[in-house]
């Protein structure tokens, strides 16, 4: 009886709050609290010389190096320009130089990617030129992409859209073509510049191949290499 008794009290020992706090390994506050993950705006730049932009959401504890590479390629294997201890994490703002690679160069890709293993990482790009003050945003904190709805068509005539969150200082090509090819290798009806970007509502003629069609794909893609684009379709008929 007495084995049998001292068994039994083990067994509650070691399934009691106390014995579980003792196997229960000790988590640290700081990596509970964290979640998310990090973002970043451009806020300043400093043509060929230098780019400032502000770290949101970085998580504590954790360094990053800073890349920079060819406009398209989001920083992946660019060069890198330095690197950031996050301390307590949060937001941040960073300068850091544009290497002379890049000088010259329209736009420019960013990253920042942890070397700790964490995984975390965050891009943007940034247009070399000249623009902004500490803690202002300007072209350069463009995020997100261009998007496109129809709004009004008058037959085998034109076409007139409504264009959302264009990217500013950029140079646009429109495509038509045969429904669903998402006007890829389209005919080329026309090219516009972005000015200052943002919403805008442009109006295109239908060109005489695709005539006749009941729907018409419509593409937007950029010829700066920005890498920019946008299709959508309509059908061919003229709207009240």
């Amino acid at each position: 009886m007495k084995y049998i008794a001292s068994f039994l009290l083990a067994l509650v020992i070691a399934f009691s709050p106390i014995g579980a706090a003792l196997l229960t390994p000790a988590v640290s506050a700081s990596s509970l609290a964290y979640s998310g993950h990090p973002t970043m705006k451009i806020t300043r730049v400093v043509h060929d010389t230098s780019v400032t932009f502000k770290a949101y959401n970085l998580p504590p504890d954790d360094v990053f190096r800073v890349r920079m590479g060819r406009m398209g390629t989001r920083g992946v294997g660019g060069t890198i320009v330095g690197s950031f201890d996050t301390g307590d994490g949060g937001t941040q703002s960073f300068t850091f130089d544009i290497p002379s690679r890049f000088h010259g160069d329209f736009q420019v890709a960013i990253r920042i990617e942890s070397r700790t293993g964490s995984g975390y990482f965050a891009f943007n790009f940034f247009f070399n030129k000249t623009s902004g003050s500490s803690g202002t945003g300007t072209s350069g904190g463009y995020s997100g992409f261009p998007t496109f709805r129809i709004q009004s068509v008058v037959r085998n005539s034109t076409v007139t859209i409504r264009v959302r969150n264009l990217p500013p200082d950029d140079k646009f090509q429109v495509l038509m073509g045969n429904y669903g090819t998402r006007g890829i290798n389209g005919i080329k009806v026309d090219t516009f510049d972005t000015g200052d970007g943002g919403n805008q509502t442009l109006t295109f003629n239908i060109p005489s191949g695709v005539k006749g069609h009941a729907r018409i794909a419509i593409r937007l893609r950029s010829t700066t290499g920005s890498g920019f684009f946008a299709f959508n379709w309509f059908f061919n008929r003229t709207t009240r």
